[in-house]
């Protein structure tokens, strides 16, 4: 069993017919752009010759994950312990966090599919939001452009940028874009080369009122099952609002 990894999270259950809060009015403009079909959140991508697609995003959420994470022989004090697994005790930066966003989204044939996008942040760059680390200033996770991939996510954590976990359902099991691991310990052979020949490219940022994002991407990708075997994704596009105005 995959040791639990000790991030701070929140996570939200979401209604597409509206993304307001309780009790407040989305702008005229958010509310134009979320009642025109085209601009709904949406993924698609072929997977075994097979085409899957979604235009229901049933949950996001936020976190922070530690950096940079080594093993240790023995406790260090007033530092906030990673894993505690094979004897070691693990540590990330001092001074560095993860800000991670997650995005989910629902499909029959998932029980779900989710984005994760992180950065990596100086802590005096961070402020409290709600429960979580969030950044002082415009978070800066969405360019225009190339991203890479975040490959050993929720291990040793080197590595920031994008990860994808699909749940098919009939299997049970996870397909990842990052080193598959039931631990930091117990893991396949791969190492961080392991999407080298894809490519998750935003196209197009779109600034809401509120400082929403609507970002659009193209991808196309490896995912792994537990034992290492890979299968390629193909054709992928996602098109989600940030969720950033809803940490106060």
């Amino acid at each position: 069993m995959k040791l639990p990894v000790p991030v701070i999270l929140l996570f939200f259950m979401i209604s597409l017919v509206s993304c307001q809060k309780d009790g407040e009015e989305i702008s005229v403009d958010e509310q134009e752009w979320n009642t025109d079909p085209t601009n709904r959140d949406s993924i698609s991508f072929t997977l075994n010759d097979k085409t899957y697609s979604s235009n229901e995003m049933n949950g996001f959420g936020f976190s922070n994950k530690q950096i940079n994470i080594k093993p240790y022989s023995s406790a260090i004090k007033n530092r906030e312990i990673a894993y505690a697994t094979g004897g070691y005790w693990w540590y990330g930066e001092s001074d560095s966090l993860l800000f991670e966003q997650t995005f989910s989204f629902k499909s029959p044939e998932f029980s779900s599919i989710s984005f994760g996008f992180s950065k990596k942040y100086e802590k005096n760059k961070l402020l409290q939001k709600t429960a979580v680390l969030a950044p002082k200033s415009n978070d800066s996770t969405f360019l225009v452009g190339p991203a890479q991939f975040a490959t050993d996510n929720n291990l040793e954590n080197t590595a920031e940028g994008v990860s994808l976990e699909l749940y098919p359902l009939q299997t049970g099991k996870v397909l990842t874009t990052s080193i598959p691991a039931y631990s930091v310990l117990l893991r396949s052979k791969l190492d961080n080369q392991l999407q080298d020949d894809s490519y998750f490219h935003i196209i197009k940022i779109d600034t809401l009122q509120h400082d929403v994002l609507c970002i659009e991407a193209r991808f196309e990708l490896n995912v792994y099952n537990e034992k290492g075997a890979s299968y390629r994704i193909k054709d992928g596009f996602i098109r989600f609002k940030t969720k950033g105005n809803y940490l106060k």
